[in-house]
């Protein structure tokens, strides 16, 4: 709402205000098992995904364990098989994770382990599918909004949306 009026936009206008991609691959989780991908699609409409499974992004990813436990603050933590960690990542990879979670996630959080959304990124870029940037942004905005301490991404982004609004 600007100025008692409520602005509603569709997800293609959205994507096409702020000049990224509103069409491919719509998923979005929190979560850092890459099974999580499998209950975090939309099952009907027009965002229905069918997402890889986590196999196949390890597989063409070309993830591979370097360990299986890990020294946390002087306890052994065994690793989740499903999650990935940043270090298993390719030098190549390791380049498009850095560019995409610089641009698309922040430059906060955990960047040794790799978020199941990031994963499914990487995944659509060697796979060369599209993936819908638009979706991502507005379900992490939806997600920003329902914790009350977390600051909203995209402030860049959302500036322009606000320009075009007022115009």
């Amino acid at each position: 709402m600007i100025q008692h009026e409520f602005i509603t936009l569709n997800l293609a206008q959205f994507g096409q205000i702020l000049k990224i991609p509103y069409n491919g691959q719509a998923v979005f989780t929190n979560e850092w098992d890459l099974a999580s991908l499998e209950y975090s699609q939309e099952t009907e409409g027009p965002y229905c995904t069918d997402p890889p499974t986590f196999d196949d992004i390890r597989r063409i990813l070309e993830l591979e364990r370097v360990m299986v436990d890990r020294t946390i603050k002087s306890q052994t933590v065994a690793l989740n098989p499903n999650q990935s960690l940043t270090k298993e990542l390719s030098p190549d990879m390791k380049q498009w994770e850095e560019l995409i979670r610089e641009n698309v996630f922040g430059l906060g959080g955990h960047q040794d382990s790799l978020p199941t959304c990031l994963a499914h990124m990487l995944y659509c870029v060697v796979a060369e599918e599209q993936y819908n940037i638009a979706y991502f942004f507005v379900k992490r905005i939806q997600c920003a909004r329902a914790t009350l301490t977390v600051n909203h991404p995209y402030g860049m982004f959302l500036n322009r949306l606000y320009r075009y609004v007022m115009e």
